[in-house]
């Protein structure tokens, strides 16, 4: 499944090829009500068509296309009466945002264009997959064709049709009190993350600091959490966009056992937990899920060797063997020298739940307490 670099490497090829141009024509498979869920495919071209891409935004393992609703189709779609006249000069801008999910099997195509996208379970022989080359247009198992203004063509293809495709519609509002209104990229996010699917999400680690939650508030989240760390991990709701190879990532980084629970976590391993969600996140976007540009440190290069037949293990650049499990159905990628499963008590593992705070606040009483102890012995 595309992850967080493989969506932040679709959202930048629609960005540079797309925007500001305008759609003329936007093409669905009319065929497709699962990947079209609850579509009026009819209005979904009319609203669309004629459209200028205003831009293209991302947030986990969701990315959409912003578009600016034409005079035409906003006619169109709104019957102005008297009584609703003062209402909509009220609205200061309409948009159309086409939100897409890739499932486990999309991608974006566009016509002449290369892209270091390849699908990682069709790696054989520890061998890292050419990216895949169109040999016809449109692709096989394209649900929507997308043509702008100066012969663009874009095709989303899925062949197992677990993506998912919405058209949505944002009123941008003279009176509305959000800080970010004057900037349409944000302010698109802000509103698409109080509805669904968004709503349901967690923060985006490779965003912006005032976007996720500080060290401190990542302690707390977690700290009564009691599934695999790995599991955990793999919650939208929590970490949206990690997916497996990442999860595996960040939990070598860490040098975490991916079965390893989240209580049983000390503060340490938290902490280097949560430092390394934040800087995976950010290489992973930043090298938009190209694995040749990633650093030669990392496990994921070596995931290539999981369907080696020779009986040999896989090893890391530093010589450590690396090993597989499956933690709540997922394989995992691990290195078992150097992620170890601690084995702990279960009064231990109910004061790890403690955050930090309160722990810290437990230690600081308790040595106030043994002082005055030591104290009064002393006096007698």
């Amino acid at each position: 499944m595309p992850e967080l670099g493989e969506v932040a490497h679709a959202a930048k090829l629609l960005a540079t090829n797309l925007k500001g141009k305008t759609i003329s024509k936007f093409l669905p498979d009319i065929k497709d009500s699962i990947v079209f869920p609850s579509a009026d495919f009819d209005h979904l071209q009319k609203s669309l068509q004629n459209n200028k891409i205003d831009h293209v935004g991302r947030h986990g393992k969701y990315f959409w296309i912003t578009t600016t609703v034409s005079n035409n189709n906003n006619n169109n779609m709104v019957v102005k009466t008297e009584a609703s006249k003062e209402i909509s000069d009220s609205i200061r801008s309409k948009y159309n945002v086409l939100l897409m999910h890739f499932g486990m099997t999309g991608w974006i195509n566009i016509k002449g264009v290369d892209t270091h996208f390849v699908v990682m379970e069709n790696s054989k022989n520890g061998q890292k997959p050419e990216p895949k080359k169109i040999d016809k247009w449109p692709p096989k198992y394209s649900k929507f064709e997308l043509i702008t203004n100066d012969g663009t063509e874009v095709s989303f293809t899925d062949p197992r049709r677990l993506a998912r495709i919405r058209l949505l519609q944002i009123d941008h509002d003279d009176d509305d009190d959000d800080d970010d209104q004057d900037d349409v990229p944000g302010y698109v996010e802000t509103q698409l993350k109080k509805i669904e699917p968004l709503i349901r999400s967690g923060p985006d680690f490779s965003k912006h600091q005032n976007q996720i939650w500080t060290e401190q508030e990542f302690l707390q989240k977690i700290a009564k959490k009691r599934v695999p760390v790995k599991s955990l991990l793999l919650d939208q709701s929590l970490f949206a966009g990690v997916g497996n190879w990442m999860a595996d990532e960040i939990l070598f980084q860490s040098r975490i056992h991916p079965e390893q629970y989240v209580n049983e976590l000390s503060i340490n391993h938290k902490i280097k937990l949560f430092n390394s969600i934040l800087e995976i996140c950010r290489i992973t976007v930043e090298t938009e899920g190209n694995t040749d540009s990633f650093p030669i440190s990392w496990l994921m290069i070596h995931r290539w060797s999981k369907k080696i037949k020779t009986g040999q293990r896989p090893k890391t650049t530093d010589g450590y063997e690396v090993d597989f499990v499956t933690v709540g159905g997922r394989t995992s990628c691990y290195v078992p020298d150097l992620q170890i499963k601690e084995k702990i008590s279960k009064q231990e593992s109910e004061e790890r739940e403690e955050p930090a705070p309160q722990k810290r606040e437990r230690s600081i009483k308790s040595e106030v307490r043994s002082t005055r102890k030591r104290a009064k012995t002393t006096t007698t």
